[in-house]
C-alpha cells in the first residue's frame, strides 16, 4: 500500500493538542470576560444615574417645583415630583451604590443638595465610579477609579 503524497488533513494528536490549547485559553478568558461585562454594566448604571439626576433637574425647572430623589443603598432610587414617582432600576449583581446624603433635592431654579454618590463592584475602589452633584445642580460622572478631585479612589464609601 502506498500513501498518496497530496493528502491533507490533521492527525488525531494535532487535534488533541489544539483542543487542549483552546481549553486553556477559554479557561483563562471566560472569567476575565465576565468581569469585563460586570464593569461595563456598572459603568452603564453610573451613566444612567447621571441621566436620572439630569432628568430630575430638568423636571424641577420645567414644573417650577422641587424634585427629590430618595437615596436607598439597597433598593431602587425614587424620583418624586409632586405625586409622580419614577424609579431607577436595581444595580447589577455584586455592585454597591452608596451616597453621603439621604436625598438629593433639586429646587425650581435648578440648584441642588450637594451629594457624592459612589458605585463600586465587589467593594473594589479600582472599579468604582463617583458621581458628584454640585450645589449648582450639575451632576458629573468621574472616570473609573477617580475621586472628585482626580485622585485615586481609595474606598467605596462616599
Amino acid at each position: 500500500m502506498s500513501r498518496r503524497r497530496d493528502m491533507h488533513g490533521f492527525t488525531l494528536i494535532e487535534l488533541m493538542i489544539t483542543l487542549a490549547l483552546l481549553t486553556i485559553v477559554v479557561t483563562i478568558a471566560v472569567p476575565n470576560f465576565t468581569f469585563f461585562i460586570q464593569k461595563t454594566r456598572l459603568q452603564s448604571k453610573a451613566e444612567e444615574l447621571v441621566g436620572f439626576l439630569q432628568y430630575a433637574r430638568s423636571e424641577a425647572v420645567t414644573h417650577r417645583t422641587a424634585a427629590t430623589i430618595a437615596v436607598d443603598d439597597d433598593g431602587p432610587w425614587v424620583l418624586s415630583i409632586g405625586s409622580n414617582e419614577r424609579r431607577l432600576e436595581h444595580l447589577p449583581a455584586q455592585a454597591q451604590m452608596l451616597a453621603d446624603v439621604a436625598a438629593v433635592t433639586y429646587r425650581a431654579n435648578g440648584t441642588a443638595t450637594p451629594a457624592v454618590i459612589t458605585l463600586c463592584l465587589d467593594a473594589n475602589p479600582d472599579t468604582g465610579f463617583v458621581v458628584g452633584v454640585q450645589s449648582s445642580g450639575a451632576a458629573r460622572l468621574h472616570p473609573r477609579g477617580e475621586n472628585l478631585d482626580g485622585s485615586d479612589l481609595t474606598s467605596c464609601q462616599p
